[in-house]
Formats: structure tokens, sequence, C-alpha cells
């Protein structure tokens, strides 16, 4: 849920909606938001299988663990190095993303929204989602990497592990679903209040990646759950 308040997408999908507002069509809004919303669900719970996979491989506990223990640490610095530095902010940010790459992702998003609806449409949009969570992966550095690990430590089956990944990411995409919701009656709430909802995200994200790393690194046995 932490993971899901992040600037580097969430600008781009209020910018998106704010630009298919403009235009008027209810339907072209729905489908459109809807391809944006289906390829990010389906890239990050390919990210998460992919960091299962890797800790499944290596399986070297001793220090993997630790490892990724420290990376929680360091990327719970950097939340709150990011929540100190966004304190007088009015809208959302991303640190990883040049205003150049910005600038080109919104004319993208301008050339979508002008076309009609049709295949070729979806496909755009699913493109552009795609490279823009590649890149909010790197703004939200170590909680897919410690959440999977913690799955992998507790070794569940098949189908446990796949509810848990699912858990992640339909609270991952809770305030997407919100924003969508807030954009077919009505956004300026979110304009107005939802850096403040970003910032205090990584406030809290940054507390539990501190935790989470420090857990990691000298009692994994305590993210064991009993059988």
């Amino acid at each position: 849920f932490i993971d899901g308040f992040n600037p580097c997408a969430m600008w781009v999908l209020i910018t998106f909606l704010i630009l298919l507002s403009q235009v008027n069509d209810r339907k072209k809004m729905v489908v459109a938001a809807g391809c944006f919303l289906l390829a990010e669900a389906i890239l990050y719970a390919l990210i998460l299988t992919v960091w299962y996979s890797v800790w499944d491989f290596v399986a070297l506990d001793r220090i993997v663990t630790p490892l990724v223990g420290l990376i929680s640490i360091v990327g719970g610095a950097v939340f709150l190095y990011r929540y100190n530095k966004t304190a007088k902010q009015a809208a959302f940010t991303c640190d990883v993303t040049s205003e150049e790459h910005s600038a080109g992702i919104v004319a993208r998003l301008e050339r979508i929204v002008s076309g009609p609806i049709n295949l070729m449409m979806m496909v755009a949009i699913v493109g552009v989602a795609l490279s823009v969570n590649i890149i909010e992966f790197a703004c939200s550095l170590g909680i897919p990497q410690a959440y999977t690990k913690i799955l992998e430590i507790n070794n569940l089956a098949f189908f446990a592990r796949q509810a848990q990944v699912a858990i992640y990411i339909i609270g991952y995409m809770v305030d997407d679903i919100v924003v969508f919701a807030l954009a077919i009656w009505g956004f300026s709430y979110m304009q107005a209040h939802g850096a403040r909802y970003a910032r205090y995200s990584l406030l809290i994200g940054g507390i539990g990646l501190l935790v989470l790393g420090g857990l990691l690194i000298f009692a994994p046995q305590a993210l064991v759950w009993a059988k």
C-alpha cells in the first residue's frame, strides 16, 4: 500500500486522467485508464515473481538475507531523505525522472488522448504504463525486495505465495484505483491533497523499511510465520 503512493507513476496517471477529462469522453477515460492500471498490475506481478525467483535461486540466506536487510535500510534512509526534501512541495514529483523525460511522456499521452479508441491506442497505453513503472521500481527501492525475501524465508507453497503476491498488488493498486474513481467523479480533491499523501507515505515507508531491514539483518526468524 505504501509502495503504491509513489510520485514516479502517480503523476503520469493523474496527468493522463486530466488530459482524458478535457476531451469530455468518459468511455475513453474508462478504457484508457483501465488499460493503464491493468498493465501496471501485470508488470508488478512479474517484478515480484522475478525477485522471488532470484532469492529462491541464490539460496544463500546467511549472506543474502542480511544483504536485503541492508538494501532495505538504505531504501528507508532514502525515503526519509525524500520526505524531508519534499516538506514544502505542493505537487507530485519524481526524483528519478528528468524534466525532458517527463515532457516526452506527456507528449505521448497527448497523442494517445487525441486518437480514437482502438487496439493501437491500447497498445500505446500499455507501452507507456510499462515504461513508467519500470522507472517507478527504482523509485521504491527496498520494498519489493524485502517483501519477496520475507516470502522466500517462509518457504511457502506455490499457491500460498501467489496469494501473498496478489495481496501486495491489491494494496499497491489501491491508490491508483482511488485516483481513477476521483477522475470519473471529480479529481480536484486528489490534485489538492495528493502531494500530502505521497509525502507521508515516504515517512511511513521509510520507517517500515528501517524496521524490516533491521529484522532481516539481526532477527530474520521473527519474520517467519508460525506453522
